[in-house]
């Protein structure tokens, strides 16, 4: 299920990150699935509680408060993204450990070294990787 998402969201991500650079910067990916997209119509910019440069975890109060948010708003929680600094938006075993308790959700990686994008959705075995639409 492709990810679509507007190039101003794909700005703010890369802004962000470059903000928390040489740490990880991650946020929180908010929409609704529309004719088999994953539609982004929020994203939330939230704080790496391990001030990492190779690893990221939301803060859990933020991630409360978007999801509650979401929820009111009647939008669903799609993903996440966080960003690689010095290396390529590929899937790491550092995301593959801390994904496993998030089937069925994206994850947008992005580089800051290369510019690069990539799309994933954790499934129950490994991940698969997903089209980026930008709209």
């Amino acid at each position: 299920m492709p990810l679509k998402i507007r190039k101003e969201h794909l700005n703010e991500i890369f802004q962000s990150a470059k903000k928390c650079y040489p740490m990880e910067a991650c946020g929180i990916l908010v929409g609704k699935i529309v004719e088999g997209e994953r539609v982004v119509f929020k994203v939330y910019h939230t704080r790496n509680v391990l001030a990492s440069s190779s690893a990221y975890q939301i803060d859990p109060q933020e991630q409360l408060r978007v999801f509650e948010e979401a929820e009111s708003q009647g939008l669903e929680v799609l993903g996440s993204y966080h960003s690689h600094p010095f290396s390529d938006s590929y899937w790491s075993e550092v995301d593959e450990h801390a994904s496993k308790h998030w089937t069925g959700y994206l994850y947008l990686i992005i580089s800051l070294k290369t510019g690069k994008i990539n799309a994933y959705v954790k499934k129950d075995e490994g991940v698969e990787r997903e089209d980026i639409i930008l709209t």
